[in-house]
């Protein structure tokens, strides 16, 4: 079987795939990673044959252009996957698909998709497993009859709010029924022969690494969960982290790459060294040269260190404060360490992550743009030395390690491939 997973050159969303795409390739099956160029260096340092496709994405030029001109009423109040079922109106998720199409979508996509459907046509995979807002995959799935599925690291936030959108789409009149990720789509799949459906946005199955018990239950997707093995790139242990073993609770702070490429989170950064300052724990503040340099004078309690590999530092950790990426989020889940999330304006499903992971008792939040330093402490406090989250953070790593792991997977794949694909 050929199997083609497709990502946007992101690093997050690249390691997502690579535990299941090197189980393929560890099963015999032919394996390639298509992104944009500048995502080969990433791809061929896991290991796995890579294809650049197209052109590199602009994406944070145009965020940051933007950087600090939304009024604090936007920053707080406005997030899709939150809002309750009233709030979701035909408008309101029209204006949501058209800026998502305009902002992300579009930026992020348009630069590979036709270069990896000439690549699709080229090399026929079978089965094409793409990243959560890579839509030039199921698109060059769709142009050579290849099955396809998204391979997801939160909760499924997209299929829920797919499907408000096209019930209220069904009772406008005919005149109004203006789709703006069809409007999208369509015209990009007629140059290459291809027709819209629905499955180009939601895959024909999806595959979840989140726990079973914080997944959404009112989709319609066809859902298999895998279990979570977390890759972090390139890693070696710090000689530090091997031989030092914590005298008092050792918390991780890592607030990711995005932000910090997007706008500067400075601030937020210097906000969460005052929160932890005189607090009985060691924190280790994994940041880059551009956070760290921006930091006056750091309490004792703080170590500053370059990027560390999450999966070889959490395990040492009694709490970690992070701004809920995906990735981050569940390698701690898989770690069973209680979280603080300060989820950060623009950072999409973040806050309904963190929401959920609140609602498990495995940790608290609170937003980055509402946050103070009396607040964090109280938090990141509580994390530390109420039992209940240790707890609750245990039934997640449970959940965890219950689902198929990437080689059991594979023979899933495998019938799933032979489902969907079209002769």
């Amino acid at each position: 079987m050929r199997v083609l997973f497709a990502t946007v050159s992101e690093n997050a969303h690249l390691y997502n795939l690579v535990p299941t795409a090197w189980a393929a390739r560890a099963a015999g099956h032919e394996v390639r990673v298509a992104s944009h160029p500048a995502g080969v260096e990433s791809i061929v340092q896991a290991g796995l044959p890579a294809v650049a496709v197209g052109a590199d994405h602009h994406l944070y030029e145009v965020l940051a252009q933007y950087a600090g001109t939304a009024t604090k009423e936007e920053n707080t109040s406005v997030d899709p996957y939150t809002l309750p079922d009233e709030a979701l109106t035909w408008e309101f998720l029209q204006g949501y698909y058209g800026a998502m199409v305009h902002v992300a979508y579009g930026l992020l996509n348009d630069p590979m998709v036709d270069d990896l459907v000439e690549f699709a046509r080229e090399w026929q995979p079978d089965l094409v497993i793409w990243d959560t807002v890579t839509y030039a995959g199921p698109v060059a799935a769709q142009i050579v009859g290849a099955a396809h599925g998204r391979l997801l690291w939160g909760p499924d936030v997209w299929s829920p709010m797919r499907d408000k959108f096209l019930k209220l789409q069904d009772e406008r009149p005919e005149a109004e029924r203006y789709d703006p990720m069809k409007a999208w789509l369509e015209p990009i799949l007629q140059r290459h022969g291809g027709t819209f459906d629905e499955s180009l946005i939601a895959g024909q199955f999806t595959l979840h690494h989140q726990p079973s018990s914080l997944r959404r239950t009112d989709t319609h997707t066809v859902d298999h969960g895998v279990q979570f093995v977390p890759y972090n790139g390139p890693a070696e242990l710090p000689e530090w982290l091997r031989k030092e073993r914590p005298t008092r609770p050792r918390v991780c702070l890592t607030l990711g790459k995005t932000l910090e490429l997007a706008d500067d989170d400075s601030s937020l950064v210097s906000m969460l060294i005052e929160a932890v300052d005189g607090l009985d724990i060691e924190v280790v503040a994994t940041l880059s040269e551009t956070q760290r340099a921006a930091l006056g004078t750091v309490p004792e309690n703080v170590r500053l260190v370059d990027y560390t590999a999450l999966h070889l530092l959490l395990p040492t950790c009694a709490g970690i404060i992070s701004h809920g990426g995906g990735t981050t989020l569940v390698t701690a889940m898989r770690y069973a360490v209680p979280q603080l999330i300060v989820p950060q304006t623009g950072m999409g499903e973040c806050l309904y992550a963190a929401t959920r992971l609140q609602e498990s008792g495995a940790g608290l939040y609170e937003l980055a743009n509402e946050a103070n330093v009396a607040s964090l402490r109280e938090k990141l406090t509580r994390l530390v030395t109420e039992a209940s989250f240790k707890e609750a953070a245990d039934g997640l790593r449970r959940e965890i390690l219950a689902e198929a792991s990437p080689a059991e997977l594979v023979p899933v794949l495998e019938k799933l491939a032979a489902e969907y694909q079209r002769s």
